[in-house]
């Protein structure tokens, strides 16, 4: 959660003063500053006739827009010159944390646990229900006419949506009109019955009988019953099972998981589908202002988290930077609106990872929430403690030097990691066998910092970022699609790829045949086919190479770290003919979706390192001016809350922000 659960109060609350009137147009995120919002609570609402005070606050802290609902009145915050966005337009449905029969998962999980019905595997709010879809675009479309006239900076979906909760484990949605709408989406994939019986070695006599596998019923054929619906698993025999490719080919019958498979990425297809259908019916209304969703989870095979497929349906988003999360948004959204939020006490964890993401391409930040950041009443409001203490980090983000790094191109080396939603799914399978029975506790929060197929992707991109790349991932239908050889890539990385259909095959093959390019892996990449069958033959030798060798084994880039270990990574910048270089300490990322708690090293010095550039040109410290390298080579102390940046030029520092 953000922090407190008045956080999700309908906002209704903040302002409710007279009707809308028409409001001139103001830039889109694409084309204004950094933008900064204030998320907004009760104390803004009780001081809704101090707006004078609420203004002086927020120029203070560096805040540029705040909030509404949407059924809520913007015309004093436009009035004193501030934007604003719409949040949590669509309510209930999107988030089971709230306004469910599920609030408290971890009671309904450890009672459900008890008797292990399917009784419990529909879900509350069926997004394949027709009546709901369109209540729900309905809302979306009544926002939308609402607010166009006021050209709000975005519109929010809702905040923390799931097919579950957050990324928790579970069998949703065995709802008649889920069952309905997978079995058509079966009848497009499989040729016939028989054909899919064959996949999911099942005997189901007609379409309207077919149903997926519960996850304890693909464990039970895990376990060795091979015939699994309706059954238990061994649970003891399932804590000793264990993955690897020889024992997948040796008893292939047990290892058919597409009864299961075909369900998760069904379910993905489906909150994806249901996102986009309500951004259309917002575009309706209003076509200009992005719609989005906030405080989205790690990649996984739960909650509808195929990152690749929500990028498709977003036209900006606030993820949880969660196992590379962000980077994978990143490199999926290019040219879109990315925000963060930020409710971390400490300064020097905000300023660090506010710098760090807008190295990364983020264009603004929201600041959780008012009830921290403001006190007092009346001609009284001002700013807390925290507010004060936090404000120097956030107004840093409008410096000239901000804007420079807003409205430069950041450049990315022709390195893709593969990004797998297939063998997501299946690493979650096979890191589960050790749970047994009580897999459904498997919840996010653990899988942050257990899961080791996440951390193996984080390790893999954290590894080549020392080393001086800037790669990008790269999905499994854009590997499928040639983007590989067509965008000039030289070198792919697939981390633990079990899953990959024949046309990624193909593709990755093809890529690796040609003179000069590389294609790395770890593991036996493809043992399975895209929806979790089992290939009889293997497709690429296996490897047992680590990260750290696979990395090893690339080529230095020509502007790199030389000092071993440091930690730091470059980014590299384009501003028409003007480039530059960001060298940043190791950032940890987030660990859960408390986004006032802060990963922080133990120590905070300053790191000196020796940094190698491909010029001869001298090089200059942009924050301060001073000259810190030549001839290619320069000493450099990368402070521990902010980066270094450096360049070759130290004039013209102002440009007009555009996010990238």
């Amino acid at each position: 959660m953000r922090h407190l659960t008045i956080r999700h109060i309908t906002v209704l609350l903040v302002l409710l003063w007279p009707a809308l009137s028409a409001y001139p147009a103001h830039a889109r995120p694409a084309d204004g500053g950094y933008r900064v919002i204030l998320w907004c609570g009760d104390t803004v609402a009780r001081n809704r006739g101090s707006t004078q005070e609420l203004a002086r606050a927020c120029r203070e802290l560096g805040v540029t827009a705040l909030m509404t609902g949407p059924a809520g009145d913007p015309g004093p915050w436009r009035a004193l010159g501030l934007d604003y966005y719409v949040e949590n337009i669509v309510s209930p449905g999107l988030c089971l944390k709230f306004r469910s029969s599920v609030t408290d998962w971890s009671a309904f999980i450890t009672q459900w646990m008890k008797t292990r019905s399917p009784d419990a595997f529909t879900r509350d709010v069926c997004l394949s229900d027709p009546a709901w879809r369109a209540r729900a675009r309905a809302d979306m479309r009544r926002a939308a006419e609402r607010h166009a006239p006021w050209n709000p900076l975005l519109y929010d979906i809702r905040d923390e949506l799931s097919v579950t909760v957050s990324a928790n484990p579970f069998d949703y949605d065995f709802a008649p009109a889920s069952l309905a709408a997978l079995r058509l989406r079966l009848r497009r994939h499989y040729p016939s019955l028989d054909a899919l019986n064959a996949a999911w070695l099942t005997r189901f006599n007609t379409w309207e009988a077919v149903r997926p596998f519960s996850t304890d019923e693909i464990k039970a054929r895990l376990a060795g019953r091979v015939e699994a619906l309706g059954r238990q698993p061994d649970w003891a025999a399932l804590r000793a099972m264990r993955y690897t490719p020889q024992r997948v080919r040796a008893e292939p019958e047990r290892w058919h998981l597409a009864p299961w498979c075909d369900f998760r990425t069904f379910m993905d297809d489906t909150l994806a589908e249901t996102l986009a259908d309500l951004r259309d019916g917002a575009r309706e209304a209003d076509p200009a202002t992005p719609v989005g969703i906030e405080g989205t989870q790690m990649p996984s095979a739960w909650g509808g988290y195929d990152l690749w497929k929500l990028s498709r349906v977003l036209d900006w988003v606030e993820p949880y930077d969660i196992t590379a999360a962000r980077a994978i948004f990143g490199s999926f959204m290019r040219g879109k609106p990315l925000f963060a939020t930020y409710g971390e006490s400490d300064p020097a964890a905000v300023s660090r990872r506010l710098w760090h993401l807008l190295l990364e391409g983020d264009c603004g930040a929201i600041l959780w929430w008012s009830e921290d950041l403001l006190e007092g009443e009346g001609p009284a409001l001002r700013l807390s403690a925290k507010g004060r203490a936090l404000a120097p980090a956030v107004r840093e983000m409008h410096t000239p030097l901000a804007r420079r790094l807003l409205q430069a191109e950041r450049l990315h080396d022709p390195v893709a990691i593969h990004y797998s939603q297939a063998s997501i799914q299946l690493a979650w399978l096979f890191e589960s066998f050790e749970d047994g029975a009580t897999w459904p506790r498997r919840f996010s929060s653990y899988e942050a910092h257990y899961n080791r197929h996440a951390a193996l992707r984080t390790d893999l991109l954290r590894a080549l970022r020392e080393a001086g790349w800037s790669p990008h991932f790269v999905s499994y239908e854009e590997v499928e699609a040639g983007k590989l050889e067509k965008e000039g890539f030289h070198t792919c990385l697939l981390p633990d790829a079990f899953a990959l259909s024949d046309r990624e095959a193909r593709a990755l093959r093809g890529f690796a045949r040609k003179p000069g390019n590389r294609l790395f892996y770890t593991g036996e990449p493809g043992v399975f086919n895209a929806n979790g069958t089992p290939r009889a033959q293997p497709l690429f030798t296996a490897s047992t190479q680590t990260v750290e060798q696979l990395v090893a084994a690339l080529p230095p880039p020509a502007v790199r770290i030389a000092t071993p270990g440091s930690g730091v990574c470059i980014y590299r910048f384009r501003d028409g003919a003007a480039r530059f270089f960001a060298l940043e300490q190791r950032q940890q990322g987030q660990v859960s979706d408390d986004v006032t708690a802060h990963a922080l090293p133990a120590r905070r010095d300053a790191v000196r390192v020796s940094f190698a550039y491909d010029e001869r040109r001298p090089l200059f410290d942009l924050r301060t001016g001073a000259q810190v390298g030549a001839e290619g080579f320069a000493e450099i102390e990368v402070p521990f809350e902010r980066p270094a940046i450096l360049g070759f030029a130290v004039s013209n520092l102002t440009f007009s922000a555009a996010c990238r």
